[in-house]
């Protein structure tokens, strides 16, 4: 808010120098400080949408910036998303499109998105979806990531069946509750806590968090297509449309 005040003082100051510059020709003088004040409240009580037109543009601009920025990195990026070994995956491992999601177990709109997601994959399987732990809406999501990880660390094809469990749970995550679903799908108990004790889970996570903030991801879910950040639960169509976009540009 501060940078978008700054600007609507530039864009106020910008019109009372017209202004002022104007006076001045006619006058033959310079305005006095008094002078040029009053012909900025004038400006702003004969434009009161002025306000919101400066502060709307500083925002849409931020925006572009900001999304110019992300763009950016995921192209610098785009191995470390789509190809770090530690990061869980589905899908075909040729795919020629490959989505990035960041998720959190907690977050209801992620739970919602993901049927959407593996619908698409069970419709074009020339996809890829690698999964990136991002728990950021309460405490005990980060321990639903580090499990989902030691999961994966013991049994990568026990990944998805654990996720999916998860992505269906309304509790809150414990590690008697964490080990019991871990059972469910077929994962050794003991395994499970001595997986859960390896100090990497909690590194990848951390890398996960430094990815996002390169990217201005803040929220979840966010997917991550071709070189566009998306945020937020989008449709299956705007999904397909994203999908074509990218594929089109190889």
């Amino acid at each position: 808010m501060k940078h978008a005040l700054a600007s609507l003082i530039i864009s106020i100051f910008a019109t009372s120098l017209v202004l002022s510059s104007s006076a001045a020709n006619a006058q033959e003088k310079p305005l006095t400080e008094a002078q040029v004040e009053e012909i900025v409240k004038k400006v702003i009580k004969e434009n009161p949408d002025l306000i919101v037109k400066s502060v709307e543009m500083y925002q849409m601009k931020e925006q572009a910036d900001s999304l110019s920025k992300a763009a950016k990195n995921v192209v610098a990026m785009q191995g470390d998303l789509q190809n770090n070994p530690n990061s869980p995956s589905i899908g075909n491992p040729n795919a020629d499109v490959t989505i990035v999601e960041f998720f959190d177990y907690h977050c209801g709109y992620c739970k919602r998105f993901f049927p959407v997601l593996t619908q698409l994959l069970d419709s074009d399987h020339n996809l890829r979806l690698v999964f990136k732990e991002f728990p950021i809406l309460a405490e005990d999501s980060a321990l639903a990531a580090k499990a989902a990880l030691a999961v994966n660390h013991i049994d990568k094809n026990k990944y998805l069946p654990f996720h999916t469990v998860l992505m269906k749970s309304s509790m809150g995550f414990t590690m008697e509750n964490l080990t019991a679903k871990a059972k469910e799908i077929g994962i050794d108990p003991e395994d499970f806590k001595k997986a859960m004790q390896n100090p990497d889970l909690d590194k990848e996570i951390s890398h996960n968090k430094d990815i996002a903030q390169q990217l201005n991801i803040a929220g979840t879910p966010a997917v991550i297509i071709g070189n566009e950040v998306i945020p937020g639960a989008i449709t299956l169509d705007v999904l397909k449309e994203k999908v074509a976009a990218a594929r089109a540009t190889k």
